[in-house]
């Protein structure tokens, strides 16, 4: 669905680059983790698919110089039925919520979030009308337990701000979940309310979600697929090791046991039969928090 292929980039005025050769792949359908510490280019790749960088200038590029910046180099690839004219992420297809997202602290929830919506072709003089957008708005805010859609913002905590956030990236029924840190701020209630969410929202929409966070726990329980960067680089990816390994088989009794040489499974089993031991040999899968550890030392 979306491919980067060898995409650098390098912010105006930088010393070094920000992304640096990334080549992955987010498949349709998919909750992808985009992992990586504080620093490692995660919202700068969000950024960029998101359309916020132009693509590297080249000569009689006018649309690119005049977007200014040095823009990326290399290639991202959007499935047609996603992308803009510009060949990014179209912007009526996908949510987001990135770091530090704008608040008007005097509107009310409603206002809010009808004033986002009108941007997707929802509320008034749109595709889609104000009952049904509203009707959207008020089963998500009750999904997520917020208080009355009458409330301010100013007056609501951390928590409810993030999950105003959250309802106004899924406020559209998009098709593409873009996600920075989107539990931030949320008691562990709260975070179980969104991951349910959106794991309901991917079956029946066979939404892709693409998320970023620090809670390694919660990936390892619902990513399908990921990615660890650092430095710019992606370092580790492929499918998540909860999803990657096969289902246990019921019955019988299961043993770990450590080798303290070398040896392939071959061996192992051969020299379990060549001591009258029947057992299926299975190699230990490593979590997603041993992988992130590994990767990132």
């Amino acid at each position: 669905m979306i491919q980067f292929e060898k995409v650098a980039f390098k912010y105006p005025g930088a010393d070094h680059y920000a992304l640096v050769n990334v080549t992955l792949e987010i498949p349709q359908g998919s909750f992808f983790a985009l992992l990586g510490p504080n620093g490692a280019g995660k919202t700068t790749l969000l950024r960029l698919l998101c359309g916020r960088f132009s693509r590297a200038a080249h000569d009689g590029d006018a649309k690119a110089k005049k977007m200014g910046g040095e823009g990326f180099t290399g290639d991202l690839i959007v499935a047609p039925a996603f992308r803009n004219a510009d060949g990014f992420l179209n912007a009526r297809c996908y949510g987001v919520l990135l770091e530090n997202p704008g608040v008007y602290p005097k509107l009310s929830i409603e206002e809010y979030l009808s004033y986002f919506a009108g941007f997707y072709g929802m509320g008034e003089n749109a595709c889609m009308p104000s009952g049904m957008a509203r009707a959207r708005v008020e089963e998500l805010a009750e999904r997520l337990e917020l208080p009355a859609l009458q409330s301010r913002l100013s007056t609501l905590s951390l928590g409810n701000r993030q999950k105003v956030q959250i309802v106004r990236a899924l406020v559209h029924n998009p098709k593409v979940l873009i996600l920075d840190e989107p539990v931030a701020n949320l008691d562990p209630n709260a975070r179980e309310m969104v991951w349910k969410l959106i794991a309901e929202w991917r079956e029946k929409e066979g939404g892709t979600a693409i998320v970023c966070s620090h809670i390694l726990a919660e990936m390892e329980e619902e990513a399908t697929d990921y990615a660890i960067i650092d430095g710019g680089r992606v370092i580790a990816s492929g499918l998540a090791p909860s999803k990657s390994a096969n289902a246990e088989k019921a019955g019988g009794h299961k043993f770990s046991i450590s080798v303290q040489e070398e040896a392939s499974l071959e061996q192992i089993k051969q020299a379990l039969a060549e001591a009258d031991i029947r057992a299926e040999v299975v190699a230990h899968k490593s979590s997603l928090a041993d992988i992130y550890r590994n990767s990132t030392k």
